[in-house]
């Protein structure tokens, strides 16, 4: 009897970027009956050292492929069953002999070609996120509701208002603006609630962030550790990364991004994202989502 596989190729990019060949192939084996091969997260990178970067994307270190297919059957279909592009299975025919249907990530625009696939499993995906993540880098409850702020630099290029009114991603975004937008969100919700940094930048570039009240920097950890964490937040201000992205996808956090930088939508509801801008007002809606969020989030620490 034939069998069905899905096999997600993750390719080289950061863990934002990988995850999404994961998670399409995790939504399309569960709704085609199929089993996955676990992705090879042993991808040797050598960008993140010449860079000296904080994150040094050793992934397979942090991941197990507890409940899928692994070595070395994994090779072995690799090598024998037919395979197909994910992007042509809906209209071949599958059956007759092993097959594996192949997710890969496109260098340019991933998410805006492919989100589509996975909106609406947030949660599902979140649950299946944690189950692959090595015990010992899941994130402590939260004691208490916290705005996550995500501030990336990077390999990030410098700031360019004409770039990011084109809608070009990857902008160090200016550090006042997430202090402009922390602001804006206290002052509407009405009470001064703390703030955790997570950021790839060190202290000095961060320092008017920092020096703002009740607002620190997210203890050292691995990127899926402070990934999950942020999944746990009431409310995301957020560079134009798909790290965040990924955060308030798992949680159905309310998300503030600068215009033009949010990638996609990621919440089912879009009312539960808003951009902010030049001391602009955050739409009610919206603060009644992070309000309705501190709440849950506060009974749940509780």
């Amino acid at each position: 009897m034939a069998n069905l596989y899905g096999f997600p190729d993750i390719g080289r990019f950061g863990l934002g970027h990988s995850m999404l060949a994961w998670a399409r192939c995790e939504v399309w084996c569960r709704n085609n009956n199929a089993r996955m091969l676990g992705p090879r997260w042993l991808r040797p990178r050598l960008g993140p050292y010449l860079r000296r970067e904080r994150d040094r994307r050793e992934y397979f270190k942090l991941f197990t492929n507890e409940g899928y297919v692994g070595e070395p059957w994994r090779t072995v279909l690799l090598a024998s069953a037919r395979k197909i592009s994910a992007d042509i299975a809906a209209s071949t025919e599958l059956g007759g002999r092993d097959t594996v249907v192949i997710f890969k990530n496109t260098v340019t625009s991933n998410f805006e070609k492919h989100f589509h696939e996975v909106s609406g499993y947030g949660p599902v995906l979140y649950d299946a996120f944690r189950r692959i993540t090595r015990k010992k880098y899941l994130p402590e409850a939260a004691a208490a509701p916290f705005v996550a702020i995500h501030v990336r630099l990077g390999d990030f290029s410098r700031f360019d208002v004409n770039r990011v009114a084109a809608k070009t991603h990857n902008q160090r975004l200016p550090i006042e603006w997430y202090c402009d937008s922390l602001a804006a969100l206290r002052e509407a919700v009405g009470t001064n609630m703390p703030a955790r940094v997570f950021s790839d930048g060190d202290d000095t570039e961060l320092a008017p962030l920092l020096r703002v009240p009740d607002v620190r920097r997210a203890n050292d950890a691995e990127s899926v550790t402070h990934m999950l964490e942020m999944a746990e937040a009431s409310a995301i201000i957020g560079a134009g990364s798909n790290f965040n992205l990924w955060a308030a996808f798992f949680g159905q956090v309310p998300r503030i991004v600068y215009p033009n930088q949010a990638i996609v939508v990621v919440n089912d509801d879009p009312s539960r994202e808003a951009s902010f801008r030049d001391g602009a007002s955050l739409p009610d809606v919206f603060v009644k989502h992070v309000r309705k969020q501190l709440i849950r989030e506060g009974q749940r620490a509780n």
